[in-house]
C-alpha cells in the first residue's frame, strides 16, 4: 500500500495545530526538523511537536536535518514520534544513530541528500527500516524536483532489501507522483500540494489513487 505523508512544514506556521487537524484522517504527519546549520532553514523543534501531539492522532515521523542528530532522539520518542530519519551526511557514526532510534522504540531511517550516492546506505541496511531519498536541493531557481531523482529512486529500490522501505521527499506534486511511485517508492512526502488545496483530505485521496495506479503497474 502506498502512503502519502503530509509535510507540516508547508502548512501555515502560525496555525500549525489547525493544519495538523486538517489532515488528521490521513493517518500520518511528516515533521521536518531543521537547525539552521546542517540545513539553511529553521522549522520547529521537539517542544512544538509535543504540543502538536495533543491535536492529532496521526502517526508522526521526523526528518532530522540537523547536526548531531543523536541529541534529538530520546526527546522525539517522548513526544510520540514513531519514526525518525537522520541524514547519513550529518554524523560520522550512522550505526550509532540507528541503534539509538531503535533503542527508544521507533523505526529508524537514513536520509540522503541529492548529491550523496545511493550506495552510501548499503553498509547500514541491516539496521534500517527505511531510506528517505531527497529529490531536490536548494539552488538559484528555488527548491524544485530534480528530474534525475527518478533514476536515483529506481537505482535505490533495486539495491534495497524488500523489507526496507523507500521514502521520497522534495518538490513532489500531483504531476510527478505517478512517476515516483512507478519507480518503486513506498511513501512520498508532499507539502504544498496538500496544504494549499481547498480540501486537503480530498487532495490526499486523489494523490493516493494516482500513486496506487502507477505502483500497480510497477509491481506487474
Amino acid at each position: 500500500m502506498f502512503i502519502i505523508l503530509p509535510s507540516l512544514a508547508s502548512g501555515r506556521l502560525t496555525a500549525l495545530a489547525d493544519e495538523a487537524a486538517s489532515v488528521k484522517d490521513a493517518g500520518y504527519l511528516h515533521l521536518d526538523i531543521e537547525d539552521g546549520n546542517f540545513s539553511p532553514g529553521i522549522t520547529f523543534g521537539p517542544d512544538t511537536i509535543r504540543e502538536l501531539a495533543d491535536h492529532t492522532d496521526a502517526e508522526m515521523d521526523a526528518h532530522l536535518m540537523v547536526n548531531e542528530p543523536e541529541r534529538y532522539i530520546e526527546e522525539l520518542s517522548d513526544c510520540g514520534v514513531r519514526s525518525v530519519a537522520f541524514h547519513i551526511e550529518s554524523t560520522p557514526y550512522p550505526s550509532r544513530c540507528l541503534y539509538e532510534i531503535h533503542r527508544f522504540g521507533m523505526r529508524a531511517g537514513m536520509a540522503l541528500n541529492y548529491k550523496t550516492p545511493v550506495t552510501a546506505v548499503l553498509p547500514y541496511l541491516d539496521l534500517a527500516d527505511y531510506v528517505l531519498l531527497l529529490t531536490n536541493e536548494s539552488d538559484l531557481r528555488g527548491i524544485r524536483f530534480k528530474p534525475y531523482s527518478l533514476v536515483r529512486i529506481e537505482q535505490l529500490r533495486q539495491l534495497l532489501p524488500s523489507q526496507v522501505e523507500l521514502w521520497v521527499d522534495g518538490g513532489i506534486n500531483e504531476e510527478l507522483l505517478p512517476a515516483v511511485a512507478a519507480r518503486g517508492a513506498d511513501r512520498a512526502v508532499i507539502g504544498r500540494t496538500i496544504f494549499r488545496a481547498e480540501d486537503p483530505m480530498k487532495k490526499i485521496a486523489e494523490l493516493l489513487r494516482s500513486a496506487e495506479s502507477a505502483r500497480s503497474g510497477y509491481a506487474e
